[in-house]
């Protein structure tokens, strides 16, 4: 969506017109499914950030002075919103690893070849765990770059810092993760 368009729709919901809002929700989910998939590595969880973004965008929408795109702003609602919802979970890491071993339990008795579906499972799971590990700016320029397949252009944007800076931690980022997952 045009950015001059996008403003149009923002004074219109701004002027009442609060149906217009679906426009940029429909216009955006998907792409902020994917930077959220990135982190919380479960769709149900990834949707629910993604509506908590939808929701948190339309009630500070007057906070928006069109400045940036406004996929850069609803990017960085949504690496806000991953990133404080991964600091709370870990106050509740206890509670999340007995549902997690549930479910492991519950999807291992689905499974149509429970031999290659546990092999990438593991692989997933170790992938995931490495991306996990990497400092935050290296992972939120990693997420940012594979999931949503930005430029570093608009990673930079997103992060607030320099286009240069972004090719550094993107570097060091898949180097940390070339470390951690080697056998």
């Amino acid at each position: 969506m045009e950015n001059n368009k996008e403003l149009e729709i923002i004074n219109d919901i701004l002027n009442g017109n609060t149906e217009r809002f679906s426009i940029i929700a429909e216009s955006y989910a998907e792409q902020l499914f994917r930077v959220a998939i990135g982190y919380m590595h479960s769709k149900v969880e990834a949707e629910d950030i993604v509506q908590e973004v939808l929701i948190k965008a339309y009630n500070s929408l007057s906070s928006f002075k069109g400045e940036s795109k406004l996929s850069t702003w609803l990017y960085r609602i949504t690496v806000n919103t991953c990133l404080n919802e991964l600091k709370r979970r870990k106050r509740r890491s206890l509670f999340s690893s007995i549902e997690d071993l549930e479910g492991q339990i519950i999807n291992f008795k689905d499974q149509q070849n429970p031999e290659q579906e546990l092999i990438q499972d593991e692989t997933n799971s170790k992938v995931r765990k490495a991306i996990d590990t990497l400092p935050t700016k290296q992972k939120t320029a990693f997420i940012l770059q594979r999931y949503q397949e930005l430029s570093q252009r608009e990673i930079s944007k997103i992060m607030g810092v320099t286009e240069g800076a972004v090719e550094q931690l993107l570097q060091r980022g898949k180097s940390n993760l070339k470390k951690r997952l080697k056998p």
